[in-house]
């Protein structure tokens, strides 16, 4: 337990039991179906909605965190183990073991910070326990996340006050507490301050996003949604382009995170155009850009170097939505089934270079990223889910001086026996494909 309060993994670590599930909650509601639609947003119990890594670690993490020059923090999206829960569990167990044996000076995790999808396929309260509480019931810190579209859409007759009620009622308590769905397992709730929030850590700043409910591209304002979620983005990187300019200020990346991808090549699903001018005008409007902008929803890995016309920065944007959910997303093909070629320049439509520099379509995994005053390193693991090992997909260094990468290497799998061409397709309880499954005990 932290000094203010919150709970993470349980005293002792046990062994995984997703094979005594009830097939009804392996399964969830996959027979539902329904069209989704822009949702209004849960207002924020706090504003503005920021916190610190200090309001749930205490200061002594951070002061340690502090001493050793560097944070390391975890991230992945999409992690809802319906149908075949052996992926999110092995995925869930290597994020537990890279934080055995390690303190914060030998590059210890301080915490996960989720894409979004946390449970399938409607956010369902009483899917928590299942999808989220036991498959990290021995990750020994803490879990923020940004809700994702099955987070939060609805069916006819489902039992909530409105959308995301279970995610806010986990994950953006006022206080602290023990979640009924949490049953015998440790972990408390967290106290986010809304759906949409900015971490402040040591060395880096974290934007989170909803980009709201559909299977297609992001929304984050207009309609239903309101214009409070883009007032905040405005004001927030105002803020963060305001501490930069103070002389002496500690140096901190700007990290941004949304659910729906910007660029992604996954058949199943589409990049977010509008939703990527959204950010951008509100960027340009701060004067300000993102070091880094993370993403779920496609499910798999893809890294993608954006370079800014306007002064030559390159801004990665990683798609990491291959955190367990059952069906992996095979990438768009060409002519006569040609796979993407990383590595060959492109553009994003605004006038700005963008390369595909990596993609897996193969591999369960996760992020481990690095950050301390000069730089963001990032490492793409893969996890074996036989043996439990893991392994680098693709790892990278940006420096945050000249905002550019300055290394990067990828064993990122282009190509393979998954295939599939045309355009995308909706998932989860729209789609029929599945994949062999294999328990662990």
């Amino acid at each position: 337990m932290s000094s203010t309060g919150f709970a993470f993994a349980n005293p002792q670590p046990s062994p995984d039991n997703f094979d005594t599930f009830d097939p009804k909650d392996v399964y969830a509601d996959s027979g539902i179906q329904t069209t989704p639609v822009t949702e209004p947003i849960p207002a924020p119990w706090k504003n503005p909605p920021v916190m610190a890594l200090a309001d749930v670690w205490g200061a002594s993490v951070v002061q340690q965190i502090q001493t050793a020059a560097e944070i390391v923090f975890h991230s992945v999206g999409d992690t809802g183990g319906i149908k075949e829960p052996s992926h999110q569990f092995a995925v869930a167990d290597a994020l537990s073991a890279d934080l055995a044996g390690k303190d914060y000076g030998s590059g210890r995790a301080s915490f996960l910070f989720h894409l979004g999808d946390v449970v399938y396929y409607f956010g369902q309260e009483r899917y928590y326990y299942d999808q989220f509480y036991d498959p990290y019931r021995d990750y020994a810190g803490p879990i923020f996340a940004i809700p994702g579209n099955h987070d939060g859409v609805l069916f006819a007759s489902e039992p909530v006050q409105y959308s995301l009620q279970p995610f806010y009622q986990n994950f953006c308590s006022r206080q602290p507490t023990k979640d009924p769905s949490a049953k015998g397992f440790a972990r408390t709730t967290l106290t986010e301050p809304g759906v949409y929030f900015t971490l402040n850590a040591p060395f880096v700043k974290i934007i989170g996003l909803y980009s709201n409910t559909s299977e297609t591209t992001g929304v984050l304002s207009g309609g239903a949604a309101g214009t409070q979620q883009s007032s905040f983005l405005v004001a927030q990187l105002q803020a963060a382009a305001a501490q930069r300019a103070v002389k002496g200020s500690d140096p901190f990346a700007l990290i941004m995170a949304v659910h729906h991808p910007p660029f992604t090549i996954s058949s199943q699903h589409f990049p977010s155009p509008q939703m990527l001018q959204e950010i951008d005008n509100a960027c340009k409007t701060a004067g300000i850009w993102p070091d880094l902008v993370l993403s779920g929803h496609a499910h798999l890995y893809e890294r993608y170097s954006r370079v800014m016309a306007s002064d030559g920065r390159q801004i990665p944007y990683l798609v990491a939505g291959n955190g367990g959910y059952f069906n992996l997303s095979a990438v768009r093909t060409g002519q006569k089934g040609a796979l993407p070629k990383p590595g060959v320049p492109g553009n994003d439509g605004k006038g700005n270079k963008l390369t595909l520099d990596a993609y897996n379509d193969k591999v369960y995994g996760f992020l481990r990223l690095t950050v301390n005053s000069s730089t963001i390193s990032c490492q793409a693991l893969g996890v074996d889910e036989t043996s439990g090992a893991v392994s680098t997909v693709d790892q990278f260094t940006l420096d945050l001086t000249k905002h550019v990468v300055v290394a990067g290497s990828s064993a990122a799998r282009r190509g393979g026996k998954k295939k599939a061409a045309g355009g995308p397709k909706r998932e989860g309880p729209f789609v029929s494909r599945s994949r062999p499954s294999g328990k662990r005990k």
